[in-house]
């Protein structure tokens, strides 16, 4: 492997895997946040009834990372104190374009049974599940047996419908919806009898991470009058906290900052832990660098340079470059990743400054194409003052700006908001003047 392959592929923007923990910067000063690893964990530890949490943030901003993190802390200790861990990833089993309860509960047996065979040696019978897997066989166009098979095999076949076949879907969601509460049970059932067999093991007790429902492509639900996003996490909240054991679901960041806030928050345990950008600049209007975030993210580069074997003045022809790209990042980690490796692809080693001015061209391209004339209003108060109070008429303008990360979230010592630097430099389009009336 040559050296660009190899600076390129250690730049990768995905979340760290446990191998790669040797990455990982602790940077939640520069955040001005509380650790949220150790708040999650605590909360787990401290409870006597299982708990469900969720954690929100800018997608990009390490929510995939510190759930890793999350889980290593929850399986440390003796058997008293650690938890088996089962993680889920929307993408393995969910079509992020449109997903309901049934799926999510579906997605957490199939990997609660393949986890806890694969890892702990505990086989999960399917029980009444295999009652109810059957009754669905018409809509599956099966002739599968669901009986003695395995959980997660039943699971799969129907997962893999639902995931594949919208037709298919909205016939199961038909069926499933008036019995949800008897697929609830099943689920805890299932959970009841792993509970049973994990002191045999070794461990405390069950914790569920379902990372990537932040993920989620937020779209109207004609039947329910709201979008995906509400009908899953403020609608279904009853159903998503009714498994008995510890659960953690990824928010989307503009359903924590909407009208729905605090039923969310008692939904969820009184408290959402949002992981804010990476400060590196003051709250507008000031905008002065902010020196602690900046090498923050300077110690990410390194630590990645270090790990590709090759010095910083190597990937950057310039070393003020860097922090061209740390300011044009805005503050999110996958980001400059991200430019990082265009940067590679368009210009090779080192990265020089065309590279950057490159990227910030095509960046502003891009949401100078996004936004709408209805979109400013909200851009320029926040250039101004750092802060935007929504009304119900401009909520959901506000959403979309924080969903496309137009808008960046930052917590330091209060909250506020400052425009993505590739939105920063673009001016609002110029209003038509009025045509002046002849006498």
């Amino acid at each position: 492997m040559d050296q660009t392959q190899r600076v390129y592929q250690i730049f990768s923007p995905d979340p760290l895997t446990a191998a790669q923990l040797s990455l990982y910067v602790q940077i939640d000063d520069a955040r001005g946040d509380e650790n949220v690893v150790q708040t999650l964990a605590r909360t787990i530890r401290l409870s006597a009834n299982p708990v469900s949490q969720v954690l929100a943030g800018h997608k990009g901003s390490g929510k995939s990372t510190e759930l890793m993190r999350l889980a290593k802390e929850l399986e440390k200790g003796d058997s008293n104190s650690r938890y088996f861990v089962v993680t889920c990833r929307a993408d393995d089993d969910i079509d992020r374009n449109d997903v309901d309860f049934p799926e999510v509960l579906m997605a957490i047996v199939r990997q609660l049974a393949i986890q806890l065979r694969e890892r702990a040696d505990i086989h999960l019978k399917p029980g009444y599940f295999s009652e109810r897997l059957e009754r669905l066989k018409t809509l599956l166009a099966s002739d599968v047996s669901f009986d003695g098979i395995e959980l997660d095999a039943g699971i799969l076949t129907v997962s893999s419908t639902i995931k594949n076949s919208p037709d298919a879907r909205a016939e199961i969601r038909k069926l499933l919806e008036p019995d949800t509460t008897n697929w609830l049970t099943a689920a805890n059932n299932v959970i009841d009898e792993a509970m049973v067999q994990l002191p045999k093991k070794g461990y405390a007790g069950l914790v569920v991470l379902f990372e990537g429902l932040d993920k989620m492509i937020d779209r109207p639900v004609e039947h329910a009058g709201c979008s995906t996003t509400e009908q899953l996490f403020v609608h279904r909240a009853a159903q998503l906290t009714a498994f008995r054991c510890h659960t953690v679901y990824t928010l989307p960041l503009s359903l924590a900052y909407s009208h729905h806030e605090q039923t969310i928050k008692s939904s969820f345990g009184n408290h959402v832990p949002v992981l804010p950008m990476v400060r590196i600049a003051a709250r507008p209007p000031k905008q002065s660098p902010y020196i602690p975030g900046i090498e923050s993210l300077e110690k990410i580069v390194q630590t990645r340079c270090n790990a590709a074997n090759i010095a910083v003045d190597q990937l950057f022809k310039d070393t003020k470059l860097m922090r061209g790209f740390i300011q044009l990042s805005g503050g999110q980690p996958r980001q400059l990743m991200e430019l990082v490796r265009e940067s590679i692809l368009t210009s090779g080693l080192p990265i020089d400054n065309k590279a950057l001015e490159r990227a910030r061209h095509e960046g502003q391209r891009e949401y100078a194409r996004m936004l709408r004339k209805e979109h400013w209003p909200i851009l320029n108060e926040v250039r101004k003052t750092g802060a935007y109070i929504r009304t119900a008429e401009t909520e959901a303008l506000f959403r979309e700006l924080i969903d496309s990360r137009a808008l960046l979230q930052y917590r330091n010592a209060d909250e506020w908001y400052g425009l993505n630097p590739m939105v920063a430099g673009l001016k609002a389009p110029a209003q038509p003047k009025k045509k002046s009336k002849k006498k």
